[in-house]
């Protein structure tokens, strides 16, 4: 019966491991946004000086991880779904004692109580339960440990959503937890929530084409389970080519002297077993 129960969220993860592998190569150079909400969320760690292991859920090319490991100077694992990341951040980052392994947010490969921190930058929202990758957090955490990890919250992308739903009516990208589920979610027991901040951030594009190749480039574009068309969804037939236009048409009426926005409501949380 588990197997059965485990297909779909299985059949998910690859998915999700698939398109962050095919984007590993470019992910570096397109990923400016993440770089520095990673950046925020290292401001946030806490000054700690007997760290003995460091974890770093969702690693992709290793950006955190590194930071990690040359901040605390002890054993630092980075960890992420998709095998194109790892090889990426293992080819890079040479030169640091960093051990990858391959692994989910929700099922990790550690011991309990085995790790100090674990930080999490922009990863957690591919996660099919947050409630899960907390209490897989709390188990392998030591005493006193921290969490300290960002991810998206509902509005995120709505550009991008709102500009589908004028096409075909569907919205084309993945649901993203309200800010006050997310308020429930972190209200578990045991837990001291040190810092919970939700702010907007948006990077800007000239055309389409730059914010679509810009969403595939970090692997961003990999959609899980798309809504259902609306009742006014567009009659079906529409070429390529008439699909295309309808929507830039549509991306086009967000339109700002800076260019076009994608937006993104980024959470970030630092939480004490």
């Amino acid at each position: 019966m588990s197997a059965l129960v485990d297909a779909p969220r299985l059949a998910r993860q690859r998915r999700i491991a698939s398109g962050f592998s095919r984007a590993a190569s470019s992910y570096d150079a397109a990923a400016g946004l993440q770089r520095e909400v990673a950046d925020a969320l290292l401001a946030q760690l806490p000054a700690e000086s007997r760290l003995t292991t460091v974890l770093d859920i969702g690693c992709g090319t290793g950006y955190v991880t590194a930071a990690l490991a040359r901040r605390f100077g002890t054993t630092t694992l980075g960890l992420d779904l998709a095998p194109g990341m790892l090889s990426t951040a293992r080819a890079s980052l040479p030169e640091l004692a960093i051990r990858w392994l391959a692994g989910a947010a929700e099922r990790l490969p550690l011991a309990a109580g085995s790790v100090d921190l674990i930080a999490s930058s922009l990863a957690l929202q591919w996660c099919d339960s947050l409630a899960a990758a907390l209490d897989e957090a709390w188990r392998v955490l030591r005493p006193g440990g921290h969490l300290a990890f960002t991810t998206l919250c509902h509005g995120s992308l709505h550009e991008w959503q709102g500009a589908w739903r004028a096409v075909d009516g569907r919205a084309h990208v993945n649901r993203f937890l309200p800010e006050e589920t997310l308020a429930e979610t972190l209200a578990r027991p045991g837990w001291r929530c040190r810092l919970h901040d939700v702010t907007t951030r948006r990077c800007w594009y000239p055309d389409l084409a730059a914010a679509r190749q810009a969403l595939k480039a970090i692997g961003a574009n990999t959609v899980i389970a798309e809504t259902a068309p609306s009742a006014h969804t567009p009659p079906r037939g529409l070429t390529g080519r008439e699909r295309l236009a309808r929507l830039e048409a549509a991306f086009e009426e967000y339109r700002r002297p800076a260019g076009i926005p994608i937006s993104y409501r980024v959470a970030t949380v630092v939480m004490q077993r």
